[in-house]
């Protein structure tokens, strides 16, 4: 990787370490903006999915379409090797990019992973910010920065502090080469296997310079200065939309929504839709328009790309 990219990758960096990561204090339902007939933001955002579709599809031929994967296109699994998206969301994903709008999968997951397991090479043009914008993924060709010493640390180290708590026998560690994830869904109690390794796994990721995030069933020990909303604001800056569209299903989506609140203080069209079925409450809350599964998120999609 050339030091132009990982000069400019470090900047985004900086520039994103200070950005808010929740809903802006005193910003309200009543305050979010939709698109009203003359094109023009307003305050009558559209708090269904038929109501979004109706005031999205007009602008969908420049529009960025942008969503999670697992949880929102693929229904979450025990095993994250077993994750697949569901039936229609590689011909959905394809239609929106032939009716002229960015689609752009905006994932936790290195992009590698996300492209096999989703088979998402087969859309045309579509653009995966793997490890929260950390790397991206685009026509086969992948922008990624080398592993910096601290995660070579972290995994020396990380063995060793789950094996002193003791922890559950099903914890297991995923590593995604740039962050390291320690995976509870295996436990016959995820909650306490979680609560049990909890402090000790996030002293040893301060202590080696990491910002430990949970989710679910699961604790993310990631690089500082990466995040959802980080990603979409870049893809925003380079390409332009004309509206802006978010799905995902999961605390590490919280960032996301509170980009799409600030794009719409900014005048730009956008909504955000959370998946239901992954059970955190906190972003179902915090979504503007919610759909029960993964399904719906895809039909949702489909329907979106319709003339």
């Amino acid at each position: 990787m050339s030091d132009g990219y990982l000069d400019l990758n470090w900047r985004f960096r900086e520039s994103w370490t200070d950005m808010p990561t929740g809903r802006p204090v005193g910003s309200t339902i009543g305050s979010r903006g939709g698109i009203g007939e003359d094109g023009r933001v307003n305050t009558a955002l559209p708090d269904d999915p038929a109501a979004l579709l109706a005031a999205l599809r007009p602008h969908v031929a420049h529009a960025l379409v942008t969503t999670d994967f697992d949880g929102t296109l693929a229904p979450l699994q025990v095993d994250p090797e077993d994750s697949r998206a569901v039936p229609g969301t590689i011909e959905a994903l394809t239609a929106l990019t032939r009716r002229g709008a960015t689609v752009a999968v905006v994932t936790g997951r290195d992009a590698r992973t996300v492209v096999r397991l989703g088979g998402l090479d087969a859309v045309p043009g579509i653009v995966v910010a793997g490890v929260y914008g950390a790397e991206t993924w685009c026509a086969g060709e992948l922008l990624t920065p080398d592993t910096p010493a601290a995660v070579e640390a972290l995994r020396d180290r990380l063995p060793a502090t789950l094996a002193d708590v003791p922890a559950d026998p099903a914890v297991w560690v995923e590593d995604k080469r740039l962050s390291l994830v320690v995976h509870a869904r295996k436990a016959d109690d995820p909650v306490a296997a979680l609560a049990a390794i909890r402090e000790p796994v996030t002293a040893l990721g301060e202590e080696l310079g990491f910002e430990v995030h949970p989710g679910s069933g699961v604790l993310e020990l990631r690089l500082p200065g990466f995040d959802k909303a980080g990603a979409i604001e870049r893809l925003v800056a380079d390409r332009p939309p004309s509206a802006v569209l978010y799905l995902g299903d999961d605390l590490g989506d919280l960032p996301a929504f509170a980009e799409i609140v600030r794009l719409r203080e900014r005048g730009v069209p956008a909504w955000s839709v959370a998946v239901e079925a992954s059970a955190v409450p906190e972003a179902v809350a915090a979504a503007d328009v919610r759909v029960p599964d993964a399904d719906a998120a895809v039909a949702l999609l489909t329907a979106l790309a319709q003339d």
